[in-house]
């Protein structure tokens, strides 16, 4: 083994609420929550379409802010396969560090 350790860019987490959401995933949760509220009482969920376009909005935001490896969560995943196809075609370089762990004889 050579001891060498490979540590990402983005390896801290405490400026994100609860270790994994920004204020804008918060944002983006609570009025798809709020929506959804709102589409409840207004509705009536007699019928199964009304309950699917109530609960739709909640679900859609649940989506956009759930994690996903190697990517803070969805939306950032959607948000950098669009730049990255459709705004700017350029070479993405990894940028973060590595460290090599030299054992002392001592």
């Amino acid at each position: 083994m050579d001891y060498n350790y490979l540590v990402p860019a983005n390896s801290k987490k405490q400026g994100l609420i609860f270790g994994f959401l920004s204020k804008l995933d918060l944002i983006i949760l609570a009025s798809g929550i709020l929506i959804s509220f709102i589409l409840f009482t207004i509705l009536p969920i007699i019928e199964i379409w009304a309950a699917i376009i109530t609960l739709t909005p909640a679900f859609i935001s649940a989506f956009l802010v759930f994690p996903i490896a190697n990517y803070h969560n969805s939306r950032v995943f959607i948000h950098e396969m669009y730049k990255f196809y459709f705004v700017n075609r350029r070479k993405y370089v990894w940028r973060g560090w590595c460290y090599k762990y030299e054992q002392s004889d001592e």
